[in-house]
Parts: C-alpha cells; sequence; structure tokens
C-alpha cells in the first residue's frame, strides 16, 4: 500500500522541493507567471570565514540616524521566512519583522538579497547594517559577527514513517538515517552521535524532497533536517511524523557587526517590545496558522515600558572595554564575583535558599574553567556597580533590566522567579477567575501585593478580599489550620519552601491554558563588563552545557520547581571557547 503511493509522492515531491528551494517548477515552464530569484539559492555553506575581523570605530546606528534608512539582508528564497513574490516584493517571517522593527524605529525600510554565502561578509562590510535572514547562531561564527537574542527557535529535527514506533531520535540507534549532503543537517547529527553516544547508519542524498521518497520507499528509517522545512514537506497525511525532541538546537538571531552594543542593545530592545506588544504573535499567526508564538523564547527585561525604543536613544560610539576579563583570568586564574551577602541566622528562608543557589551556580560555572573564585563579601545591593568600575568581572543574581544595560552587559538568564499562585491540593481553583469573594493570604514583606491582588483579581472580572501575612514561615498555617485565607499569593521563592513542607497538601498552579504560569517574572542573570563579547559568550556557552546536562536543573533545587527551568536554548558548535573547556573536561589541542 506504501509503495504505491511513491509515483505520485515522487511528483508532488519534486514539485513542492523545487518551490522550497525557490527554483521554476513545470508549472511556470509551461508559460505561467514565474516567482522571480534575483540569485541562485546556495545549497552548501561557504567556508568559514577569514580570522581577520578589523573592529569597527562607529556603530551602524551613525548611518541609520543619517539616512533615515536601515539595510537588512534577508534570504529571498526560503519561504517561509524569505522569498520574492510576483510582485517583487520580498515576503515572509523574517521580512515582516524586519519592516516591523524599522516602523518601529521610524525609519525606512531597506532589503537587501542576500545568500548563505554572502551574508555574513555583507554585515562584516557594512553593505547591510543587519542580518534578519534564518541565521542561526553558531559558536564557530561568535568570533566574525554578534548575535541577537533569539527570535526564533528552530532546529534539526527527525522525521520517521507515520507507524514507527520511534518517539526520541535515541530509539532510532543502529537504524539508517537519511541526510542532505552538505546540509547542516549532516553535521548535526554527526555531533548528536558523539554527544548522545548513539551510532546510526547515515545514507546522503542530494536534495530533502528525494531523502524523503527514500523514507516513504522504506530505503531509509528516518531523515534529519530543519524542522519547518520538514514540516513544510510532510504534508500527505498519515505518511510521516515529527519527532517532538530535536537532533540540534538552531536558534536564529538577527545578526550585526561584533561589539556594536547600542545596535544590538536597540534590536534586542524592539524584539522584547514586538513581544510585549503582541506583533511577534500576529507574524507567527500569519507564516504558521494556528501557532502560539513561544512565550518563554524571548526574555522581557524590567524597564521595558510601553512605547518603541528609537535610534537616537542610542549612541553610535563603540565604546570599547578597557580591558578584557579572559586575559585576565586566565593568567591569574581567579575569577572575582559579586552579588552573594552575609546573611543573619533570621534571614527569611527565600533569602537564603536564593543566596545559596546563585553561589552554587557561581562555583560549578567557574569549575568548568580549572579556576577559583574570590567573592566580594557583602556585594549584593551594589553588584553591577562593581562590575562596572572593573573592580568585579562577574556579577551573579543581577535582575534583567534595561536601566542598566548603558553600564554592564548580561547572560542569559539561568534562574527566573516571581509571582504564582498557590492553593490547596485538592483545589481546582488554576486562575482567579475561580476566587471572586474568596480571600487571597499576600505577604506583609511583599510591598505593593495588595494593590497586585486587586488589580489582577479586577482584570478576571470580581473582587477579593487579602490578608497580610507578617512571617513567612506562617503562610502555610493561615490557609491550612486557621482557615484565614483560600489561597496564597507571592513570590515563587516563599512559597516552594511551604511546598517542600506540605507537599501532599498544597500545590502551585500552572494557569491552565494561559502562555506562561508566572503572573510576574524576575529574570536573573550573570552582569559582566559592557561590550566585553567574548567574556559574556563565555558565560553564555557555559550556562548552555549546564541546562544541557542537566546540571543547571539540579543546582536550582529549592528555589524553582522540579519541573520548571529557565528557556536556555543551546547554540550548536563545540565544547570549548577560545580554549575554554565549557564542561571541565580537557580541551584538546588542534
Amino acid at each position: 500500500m506504501r509503495h504505491n503511493l511513491i509515483p505520485q509522492l515522487f511528483t508532488s515531491l519534486l514539485c513542492l522541493g523545487a518551490l522550497l528551494l525557490g527554483l521554476p517548477t513545470s508549472a511556470q515552464q509551461d508559460g505561467s507567471s514565474a516567482v522571480p530569484t534575483l540569485i541562485p539559492p546556495t545549497l552548501v555553506p561557504a567556508n568559514a570565514l577569514p580570522a581577520d575581523n578589523p573592529l569597527p570605530t562607529e556603530s551602524a546606528l551613525a548611518r541609520i540616524r543619517a539616512e533615515g534608512k536601515v539595510h537588512i539582508g534577508l534570504l529571498y528564497n526560503l519561504p517561509p521566512f524569505g522569498e520574492l513574490n510576483p510582485r517583487g516584493e520580498v515576503t515572509g517571517f523574517d521580512a515582516d519583522l524586519a519592516r516591523s522593527m524599522a516602523e518601529a524605529w521610524g525609519v525606512e525600510f531597506v532589503p537587501v538579497q542576500v545568500t548563505r554565502q554572502t551574508a555574513l561578509d555583507a554585515v562584516r562590510s557594512g553593505a547591510v547594517d543587519m542580518l534578519i535572514a534564518a541565521q542561526a547562531q553558531q559558536r564557530e561564527l561568535a568570533l566574525q559577527v554578534e548575535f541577537t537574542q533569539t527570535y526564533f527557535p528552530s532546529s534539526q529535527s527527525m522525521l520517521v514513517r507515520q507507524d514507527d514506533g520511534a518517539t526520541r531520535p535515541a530509539d532510532l540507534a543502529n537504524r539508517r538515517v537519511g541526510v542532505v549532503l552538505g546540509y547542516p543537517a549532516e553535521r548535526a547529527l554527526a555531533d548528536w552521535q558523539v554527544r548522545a553516544g548513539v551510532s546510526v547508519a547515515v545514507q546522503t542524498y542530494y536534495t530533502l524532497d528525494r531523502a524523503f521518497v527514500a523514507l516513504v520507499a522504506n530505503e531509509v528509517d528516518a531523515i534529519v533536517g530543519d524542522r519547518v522545512q520538514l514540516g513544510r514537506l510532510n504534508q500527505l497525511p498519515g505518511v510521516a511524523k515529527l519527532l517532538d525532541e530535536p537532533v540540534q538546537a538552531e536558534p536564529y538571531s538577527a545578526v550585526v557587526r561584533r561589539q556594536d552594543v547600542h545596535f544590538r542593545n536597540l534590536i534586542n530592545r524592539t524584539l522584547q517590545y514586538l513581544v510585549q506588544s503582541g506583533r511577534m504573535q500576529e507574524i507567527t499567526q500569519t507564516w504558521f496558522p494556528g501557532s502560539r508564538y513561544p512565550a518563554a523564547l524571548v526574555t522581557l527585561w524590567a524597564n521595558l515600558g510601553t512605547d518603541a525604543p528609537k535610534p537616537d536613544q542610542f549612541g553610535t560610539d563603540i565604546p570599547y572595554p578597557a580591558g578584557y576579563v579572559i586575559p585576565r583570568i586566565q593568567s591569574s586564574g581567579v575569577v572575582r564575583v559579586a552579588g552573594v551577602i552575609d546573611l543573619p541566622a533570621e534571614a527569611p528562608e527565600s533569602e537564603r535558599r536564593l543566596d545559596a543557589a546563585n553561589r552554587r551556580i557561581v562555583e560549578a560555572l567557574v569549575s568548568r574553567w580549572g579556576i577559583q573564585v574570590q567573592y566580594i563579601p557583602n556585594s549584593r545591593d551594589n553588584a553591577a556597580d562593581l562590575v562596572t568600575s572593573g573592580q568585579a568581572d562577574l556579577a551573579v543574581g543581577v535582575r534583567l533590566d534595561w536601566v542598566l544595560s548603558d553600564r554592564v552587559d548580561f547572560s542569559s538568564a539561568y534562574l527566573i522567579h516571581g509571582e504564582r499562585l498557590m492553593v490547596r491540593a485538592t483545589s481546582d481553583v488554576e486562575t482567579f477567575n475561580a476566587l471572586l469573594g474568596r480571600v487571597a493570604g499576600v505577604f506583609s514583606s511583599e510591598p505593593g501585593s495588595v494593590e497586585r491582588v486587586v488589580e489582577i483579581a479586577e482584570s478576571a472580572g470580581g473582587a477579593i478580599r487579602t490578608f497580610s501575612i507578617l512571617r513567612d514561615q506562617d503562610a502555610a498555617l493561615e490557609m491550612l489550620v486557621n482557615n484565614n485565607v483560600d489561597v496564597l499569593f507571592g513570590d515563587s521563592l516563599k512559597l516552594i519552601p511551604l511546598l517542600e513542607q506540605n507537599a501532599d497538601l498544597l500545590r502551585i498552579t500552572t494557569r491552565g491554558d494561559a502562555p506562561s504560569p508566572w503572573y510576574s517574572q524576575v529574570s536573573r542573570a550573570f552582569a559582566v563588563p559592557r561590550n566585553d563579547l567574548d567574556f559574556r559568550l563565555l558565560v553564555d556557552y557555559t550556562l548552555e552545557e549546564m541546562a544541557r546536562d542537566g546540571s543547571l536543573r539540579e543546582l536550582l533545587n529549592g528555589v524553582m520547581l522540579p519541573n520548571e527551568s529557565p528557556f536556555i536554548i543551546t547554540t550548536p558548535g563545540v565544547q570549548a571557547f577560545l580554549g575554554i573547556s565549557l564542561t571541565g573536561a580537557p580541551v584538546l589541542a588542534g
């Protein structure tokens, strides 16, 4: 039965594959209107960029502000991210994002066609101000260009036949897996085999559609490719299925010149603004109907504001650091860390847990680099200042905040806490919608908590009473014994100890179908010296490896729920950076 589908599939797939690659189909060859393609698609990745990387003297914002235009490099032959329509207009997810950024900035959008071979050189030479071109972050490219926050969570994924019992890539051990020769999937599959300790029989093909035909014909048991392109290829129901677990994450980011910190900050702030305003959801619905933009993908920093950021709010210079951290820590063998505090014995449990977790994560991070930690005592309240002044190399536990962005840079968030709702274990309550007329317990140590409860209750369409809890440790007593409150509302750092002490009696809600279980979030990260890009990347890549191997999740015990952790996407690449191990394993020469 499956083999009877092959001739029909083959014809359909060749046509679909041609559309995916921007090539003329038979319908276009017979005289119908063809989709113009200015530059043929590039199928084979270019060689590595040259090692020289001259430092720019001014931000790309200088030209943008002077001309009132932003030149953005886009792919014109990769739907649904970028393609040229019959009217000569570039359309797609990336094109809509580029236009939205230009509109937010109040400047003219100038699209520039790039290919996989020309894109990065176009940024480095200044031919374009930035790229929004389905460009995956890669560690090997981080010494050539700079990546912004991720805007799309792509991946190299695995497609198997519908009736295959495999549920994750590891289930394909010792089986046949197809990839397209010279495509990122080939390298992703090779890297995955090493990391996962799994061996497969790799079969290469020249095109993705031919690999798919081989899958349907039972010549291979799976194929690996870009998740979006595999989804577009797999249009016939009941033929194949995508495995949820990726072979390798491929986070798409905008690209700018290295150390153009002002422009990078403008792009990141604009991306956060577009997420907050709902524009990213609108773009997602246009190009991926029925999909929801991932709520956790773009971390929103404090003091983002509600207005679109503008180019004239950012400088046009490039403020290089007076000194760089990596050479200093390599020569001294010590990282100076701010952000810890000597807490008194009577300090709340939540504060003691947070400080302990911060120290654990610092020590795990730095131990992988093979050097020592030197804590700056009682430096929690002025941690960012110490980094800015050069007295500290790193500050732990700093809140991601736009107010600090002209003084320090930030790593990815490694810890999230914030307002959550706690109820009795037997309660069916998930949100404030079911709490009208009831009593919410709030912590008196959290200023503004009463106002927050009133605000959230009113937005849910009713009123709720509040009860102030004077001591954090009495909260469970007021709910379970004294019956003074129906629910508890407060920072998750305060709720988690109560949950651990009353595991069978209490639970923290997930808010049902809401995009996020949080009513508000505080994202904690490392602050590093401003525009010391290599050190920031070293911190980020090490956190990624800690997230990948599960050690970060273990270190967060007691400050985050066991089934929750920060959303950290792993950037493809080797497990060392500038000769420093990201895993603690020896760095092999060559």
